[in-house]
């Protein structure tokens, strides 16, 4: 079976032709030229750090071309140190390497019951009865863990409202293993199976035939044009209970899809197809998902979901290019920032927690409004809290704390504009900025707020936390 090889970088690392050679071998100049043709319409997605190196973004996913599958991994970790630690025998994920770092469960029942943010006040008010429909396995240490970036990012996917990874049962094992876009089609197949188990749906299809047997209702004008001479024959119309209904063909569309990108999976979708043999394939994607499902198949939301991802880039992301290319990418911003709400949503459940909450402008005058403030998370009259997918980077100047100067005019203006005293940043917690959590636990940043708060004398004080990551 041919191998589809996979190169893998993390965000805003550059690689060039000569990066490719060690996995691509001859292939390694057509795989960059394949690269470079959807950096040229993408770059927003993909860019160039010189003429000959080519730079990843702050996307994270894979891009695959003819010739293989670039994959693009969160930055919280050191690449060469994951790339070491999967090539070594040891296992990725010992138990006792563990002390607190966390994943994400989607069984029905708790491993270990706890709160989010274990350091931060903010995150622990609630009880602990309120935790008892958090889906979470046990936290363990991150001193001395070996970080699966692949694990991360699946494990924000689960968080997505309205997203098809929150129900999947993939393992962190299978997870380490796999490829990234193999682990999505893993995913992809497993719905399929769901789906498969709990029945296919079929559906009543009106059909007119001219039959040598009479079935259904006799339509004797077409009778008559058609079977003057052929006394054997009867023109007919009649519903048929059919499995070739726009839903299945989705997803038969879909396997046909993945089947020439993937070589782990294919004997699976071929078998599935083949449990689809009397699906046609669709022909009009848009028509098809506009298909209403009644709520006795709700169970194929999901898979929908998948099919729209694959066949239509419903992802963040849309992308641009030759047909031979496929990406599937998600801005680390945006899944950083929905993980967090998702995370303090759950940790505090009974309070009423804005996200992405508008209606301040930084200028308005005569009705003219412009210059949104959008935070991420807002608890009317006591915080505001902005997630920020960043490692600061304190070495240069340690009393700016690697904290940047534009974050703080941000922060600053959603003070004054809210009205709010006590303002939150937070970080996330990985091995680069474990360190660093280290030094700022017990320090707060305060700035005057004169003229601005009603309470003009009195000070901001921003905190910056750092969110455990679920890897």
């Amino acid at each position: 079976m041919k191998t589809i090889n996979t190169f893998s970088i993390i965000e805003y690392q550059d690689f060039s032709k000569e990066d490719l050679k060690e996995i691509f071998k001859e292939k390694a100049e057509i795989f960059y030229k394949e690269l470079e043709d959807f950096a040229k319409n993408n770059e927003s997605l993909l860019g160039f750090k010189s003429k000959n190196a080519l730079k990843a973004k702050n996307y994270v996913g894979i891009i695959q071309t003819k010739s293989g599958v670039l994959e693009i991994l969160p930055k919280c970790t050191n690449l060469k140190k994951y790339t070491a630690n999967n090539k070594s025998k040891s296992k990725l994920f010992l138990k006792e390497n563990f002390k607190k770092t966390y994943t994400i469960d989607n069984n029905n029942e708790l491993s270990t019951k706890f709160s989010y943010f274990q350091d931060c006040k903010i995150f622990t008010n609630t009880k602990i009865k309120d935790f008892k429909n958090l889906k979470i396995k046990k936290f363990y240490s991150l001193a001395k863990t070996n970080f699966c970036p692949k694990n991360l990012l699946i494990n924000m996917l689960k968080t997505l409202k309205n997203s098809p990874f929150k129900k999947s049962q993939i393992s962190s094992l299978q997870i380490a293993k796999m490829p990234l876009f193999e682990v999505f089609i893993t995913m992809f197949l497993d719905e399929f199976d769901s789906v498969y188990k709990k029945g296919l749906m079929r559906s009543y299809v009106s059909s007119e035939e001219n039959r040598t047997f009479l079935k259904g209702k006799l339509l004797f004008n077409e009778h008559i044009k058609s079977n003057l001479i052929h006394k054997e024959r009867f023109f007919t119309s009649s519903d048929e209970f059919v499995l070739d209904i726009a839903p299945n063909r989705l997803i038969k569309s879909t396997l046909n899809f993945l089947k020439s990108k993937t070589s782990l999976n294919k004997f699976k979708i071929i078998k599935a197809m083949q449990m689809l043999d009397e699906v046609e394939f669709s022909k009009n994607y848009e028509k098809d998902f506009s298909f209403k499902i009644s709520r006795h198949f709700d169970y194929y939301e999901n898979i929908l979901s998948w099919c729209k991802i694959f066949l239509q880039n419903k992802t963040f992301t849309l992308y641009k290019g030759k047909n031979e290319a496929f990406a599937l990418l998600f801005p680390m911003e945006k899944l950083f920032e929905n993980y967090v709400a998702y995370m303090f949503k759950l940790a505090n459940p009974n309070k009423n927690i804005k996200t992405q909450s508008s209606g301040k402008y930084l200028i308005s005058k005569n009705d003219e409004k412009c210059f949104m403030l959008k935070p991420d998370l807002y608890i009317e009259n006591k915080m505001i809290l902005d997630a920020k997918w960043k490692i600061p980077d304190d070495s240069e100047d340690e009393e700016k704390h690697g904290i940047s100067q534009s974050d703080l005019y941000q922060m600053f203006a959603y003070a004054n504009k809210y009205e709010i005293k006590e303002i939150y940043l937070i970080y996330p917690l990985c091995e680069r900025t474990f360190d660093l959590r280290e030094k700022l636990k017990t320090k707060d940043i305060k700035f005057l707020a004169q003229g601005f708060l009603k309470a003009c004398d009195e000070h901001v004080k921003l905190k910056v936390f750092f969110a455990p990551l679920p890897f």
